[in-house]
């Protein structure tokens, strides 16, 4: 998944161009192809994919912190992180989530899958910042109500508690007490996701969400490979459907851009009732 081409830091470095210059940082040709049981595709290619959810269309909502830019740049999402605002807490966290026309949930049920791609730049193992920004699908129950957060995050050496870059997903457990906690589960860089944080590039993600009979266990991949097959996702309530998807990033008070592309949620028989 390595790239040989320049990033927006390289190209300013060697440049020296100003920061908030327009500077391509690497192209990425979409491989999307719109699958006929898509609920939505997206793969940034007019700026109609990065637009505010309205009545008639579906679109993005402000989740937490509004970011400083959330645009359509060479067929791809780019998130701007506004520095100026929080660093700590709720709001430091800054993004949008993708709903259908009106602001309604999307409702797509078991057997469903949701991919996208991510850009890691491999100037983030040298530039002494923290970078972290994560997909988070939200799950519910039949009802349409809320169940759980089954958020997938990359976080780069300087802001990993570990001081390796790694990918993390928050999962659910019930303690000895039968109290519902939270909790980050470690997904390592191995050499079979083939993910050199140091070389960067694009990676491909996608959330599975399997029926069992204790509702829904959601099974991640990256880069193909399997690499989470979570069953807590039904310990508040059984978890039944995707509702919608968040994008967020984390605001450490610089200057931060991320890149994302070919989001997809399909659904098994979405063709039918087109």
């Amino acid at each position: 998944m390595g790239s040989n081409n320049p990033t927006r830091r390289r190209i300013l470095k060697l440049g020296g161009i100003a920061l908030g210059a327009a500077v391509v940082p690497f192209s990425a040709t979409s491989a999307l192809a719109a699958s006929p049981n898509a609920r939505f595709s997206l793969d940034f290619s007019t700026a109609a994919d990065a637009e505010a959810n309205t009545p008639p269309s579906a679109g993005w909502v402000t989740d937490r912190t509004e970011p400083t830019a959330w645009t359509t740049d060479q067929g791809r999402l780019r998130i701007d992180i506004d520095e100026t605002g929080d660093i700590t807490g709720f709001y430091a966290y800054q993004g949008k989530k993708y709903q259908d026309a009106n602001g309604t949930y999307w409702n797509a049920g078991t057997g469903s899958r949701l991919s996208y791609r991510f850009y890691i730049d491999p100037d983030w193992e040298t530039d002494g910042v923290e970078q972290q920004t994560g997909v988070w699908p939200v799950l519910g129950t039949a009802d349409g109500n809320i169940s759980a957060y089954p958020i997938m995050a990359y976080v780069d050496s300087d802001a990993s508690d570990t001081d390796e870059a790694k990918f993390r997903s928050f999962v659910y457990r019930t303690d000895s007490e039968g109290t519902v906690v939270g909790e980050w589960v470690d997904i390592p860089l191995s050499k079979k996701l083939g993910i050199d944080p140091d070389e960067g590039g694009w990676v491909d993600v996608e959330c599975q969400l399997q029926q069992i009979n204790e509702g829904a266990a959601v099974k991640w991949r990256i880069n193909n490979t399997l690499v989470l097959d979570e069953r807590g996702y039904n310990v508040t309530a059984p978890s039944a459907q995707f509702l919608e998807v968040i994008v967020n990033s984390v605001n450490y008070g610089v200057e931060q851009s991320y890149y994302y592309d070919d989001f997809e949620l399909t659904e098994p028989g979405a063709a039918k009732n087109r």
